[in-house]
């Protein structure tokens, strides 16, 4: 397809460089309008990638991302050496998946034409600003965050997301380091359970909820239950797993990395989640699951997949986005409000729709 007559096929070069998202949540919300992007790309151009070090084995797992170029941190700087890395990709076009000066700056330094949203005074260095309106807090968002990606991409002339994400190449079993997460999969009826979320506790349901319903998982279901989590989330796994049957659980709470993630969630059978990386990443890879939402909005953030279903009991102070419960007496309403017994009838609900194709992205008030 051919973009807008702004762009022609010289422009391309040799193809186009995006800088991701800082937050893999963030990053899986701006695919589908990477994939547009891809499919308006001329023949033997590249797609290359600029993102943080942490996001590369998400990229990595994508076929049609040609390069990556790592920056560190999320808001670290490209030094002289990545400054040189990016100019030797001699893309045409640049895209800015991310509202900074900084990376507008250097895109600007390395690519003929950058484009991006606009945001004040960097728009100065962007060949095509885009107005978008982004959430707004203290009230719920009338389209999501990936719907607002795919609106400058429209812009520009891509044709309309058709509902695909890319399809994810995964690693092979032995390259996992723990031999026995292949042998727990292959056992089958998994259920994966991430307890944690970067955000804050205002985004966490309580490890007591999650530990019943693991243990009705357990028991109701004959099934076993893998925990998944960062490296600062041991703890509370280790509170979900507690009383349980060992014998039936894989705690893997800081000891997996991105690939690994990728290859445990594309092989089980389900995943229950707070709105966090994990609940994005899964929704990208079509695994059925269940997102419990507190503090957020589910209808900027939530699981774009019908094999999700997102559980929210509103309050009145609903949606805060706050990290901790903005309530004097910290209550968490927002969480607390949602029981074991709510999660376990969605998980039968998401087992019976996705089974006969039925639409699971529904919100409970």
């Amino acid at each position: 397809m051919r973009l807008n007559s702004e762009i022609s096929s010289l422009d391309w070069r040799n193809g186009i460089v995006v800088r991701s998202p800082n937050w893999l949540g963030d990053a899986i919300m701006a695919l589908p309008a990477m994939t547009c992007i891809k499919k308006a790309l001329p023949e033997g151009c590249g797609f290359f990638v600029v993102c943080p070090d942490n996001l590369s084995p998400l990229y990595s797992s994508i076929p049609w991302v040609s390069k990556i170029i790592t920056t560190g941190s999320g808001h670290s700087s490209l030094n002289k050496e990545k400054l040189k890395e990016l100019s030797e990709l001699r893309a045409g076009l640049g895209f800015l998946f991310v509202n900074s000066f900084r990376s507008a700056w250097y895109f600007r330094k390395t690519v003929p034409k950058v484009y991006g949203a606009s945001n004040g005074l960097r728009n100065i260095l962007l060949t095509r600003s885009f107005r978008v309106k982004w959430h707004e807090k203290k009230s719920y968002s009338e389209e999501h965050q990936s719907y607002k990606y795919l609106s400058m991409v429209y812009e520009l002339g891509c044709e309309k997301w058709d509902e695909n994400y890319p399809e994810f190449t995964l690693i092979d079993s032995s390259e996992l380091r723990d031999q026995k997460i292949k042998t727990f999969l292959e056992e089958g009826n998994v259920m994966v359970v991430a307890p944690g979320a970067a955000y804050g506790p205002a985004k966490r349901w309580d490890a007591s909820s999650y530990n019943e319903v693991c243990r009705y998982w357990m028991k109701e279901k004959n099934g076993r239950v893998v925990i998944v989590g960062a490296n600062n989330e041991t703890e509370t796994a280790e509170s979900v797993v507690l009383g349980l049957d060992n014998s039936r659980i894989l705690n893997l709470a800081g000891k997996t990395n991105l690939k690994e993630l990728i290859y445990i969630l594309k092989k089980s059978d389900i995943c229950i989640s707070n709105d966090s990386g994990v609940m994005h990443l899964g929704s990208a890879l079509d695994t059925k699951g269940v997102a419990v939402f507190g503090s957020t909005d589910p209808f900027a953030t939530g699981p774009l997949s019908k094999n999700w279903t997102v559980l929210l009991k509103k309050q009145s102070c609903s949606p805060c986005f706050s990290r901790e419960c903005v309530n004097p007496e910290k209550t968490y309403m927002c969480l607390q409000s949602i029981t074991p017994a709510d999660v376990i009838e969605a998980i039968e609900k998401v087992n019976i729709k996705s089974d006969s194709n039925g639409d699971n992205n529904e919100s409970e008030s």
